[in-house]
């Protein structure tokens, strides 16, 4: 696909403009390079990563292919034995309606499931797909499956929206959830034993617990904690961030079927890694929401990711797993595996 269609397909992603039009940059600033990893027999299931091929001169460092991402987990030394990719808007069919170009990219990242099988590269695949169609949409999802060769693990439709700077560029539509056509396509997603995720904002998680409650037999997945907020009129106000954040944490949690994923917690809450950048500094800055997770979902219903490489502005990708170690080293053995593995592995069916 060309730049300019890449361009074109943006506006109907989940992430609604280019990553290199986001508030911070693409890649984190130089620290001192990836630090030995903590208990690296322990094994990790990282269910959200993308992938990025925005290589066009209008978005420079927005390639990152397969083999970038194999090479960042070499040099992590973390034990990482299955990943699910997350839909981002690449290598999207340049022809055809806007609803089926998206098999482009469940495409692409289905052959490298393929050809990755061992190295657990894209153990699932969540695609991109518009829930709202009142018909052909069964038929889309069998497409996608056929795309994802075996892969297909769930969809995502992201509300993700805010009416201020810096992130006013994001053009979601933030009712989204609320659509009554939506709600039917994920309900079809839960018959056909496919989760259904949203990127969004902390102000509006409740839309996504309304969402829950509309189709409690669908699995829902937060992702990123709800992604609270440190920039805007929340800059330098976390405080006032958490205290919004945990009682709508608390409303999700009462819905069984919503699942949260513990990760994407330094660029949308304003941090970009220096060089006094440490697993143990990004432990301590994280604690309070990941402690508050846990205590709210039980470990059997969260799981850390990386979020890479959208994590990159604030730390290496070691540095992320070696935080959630420090954080969880007085939880036990099997509460430890299920946050770190075995939640993913049952979710997303690896």
């Amino acid at each position: 696909m060309s730049g300019l269609n890449r361009r074109a397909a943006l506006g109907t992603l989940g992430l609604g403009l280019a990553a290199s039009a986001l508030p911070f940059p693409a890649r984190a600033a130089e620290t001192s390079g990836e630090e030995p990893a903590l208990e690296p027999e322990l094994e990790i299931v990282d269910p959200h990563f993308h992938l990025r091929d925005f290589s066009d001169p209008e978005a420079p460092g927005e390639r990152y292919l397969a083999q970038d991402f194999t090479d960042d987990i070499a040099r992590s030394g973390h034990r990482i034995t299955g990943s699910v990719f997350i839909e981002c808007g690449i290598m999207y069919d340049a022809a055809g309606e806007d609803a089926v170009r998206s098999l482009g990219e469940t495409r692409y990242v289905g052959e490298l499931a393929q050809a990755h099988r061992e190295s657990g590269l894209a153990s699932g695949i969540v695609a991109k797909v518009d829930l709202r169609r009142t018909e052909g949409l069964e038929t889309l999802l069998a497409r996608h499956e056929e795309a994802a060769k075996g892969h297909l693990r769930g969809v995502r439709n992201s509300i993700a929206t805010a009416p201020f700077p810096p992130l006013a560029g994001i053009h979601n539509d933030p009712i989204l959830l609320q659509d009554t056509a939506l709600r039917k396509g994920v309900t079809l997603l839960g018959r056909k034993g496919l989760v259904f995720e949203s990127w969004l904002f902390h102000p509006q998680m409740d839309e996504l617990a309304d969402l829950a409650k509309a189709c409690p037999d669908t699995t829902i997945v937060l992702e990123h904690l709800g992604c609270p907020l440190g920039l805007g009129p929340y800059a330098g106000k976390l405080d006032t961030t958490f205290t919004e954040w945990r009682p709508a944490m608390a409303r999700l949690a009462q819905c069984p079927n919503v699942v949260a994923k513990i990760g994407g917690l330094g660029p949308f809450m304003g941090q970009v890694a220096g060089p006094k950048t440490t697993s143990v500094s990004l432990a301590r800055d994280w604690k309070p929401w990941i402690e508050t997770a846990i205590e709210l979902f039980g470990p059997q219903r969260c799981m850390f990711e990386s979020n890479w490489p959208a994590n990159r502005p604030a730390s290496t990708y070691g540095q992320i797993w070696n935080a959630f170690k420090l954080v969880t080293r007085s939880l036990s053995q099997d509460e430890r595996a299920a946050l770190f593995s075995s939640t993913a592995r049952s979710i997303y069916r690896i």
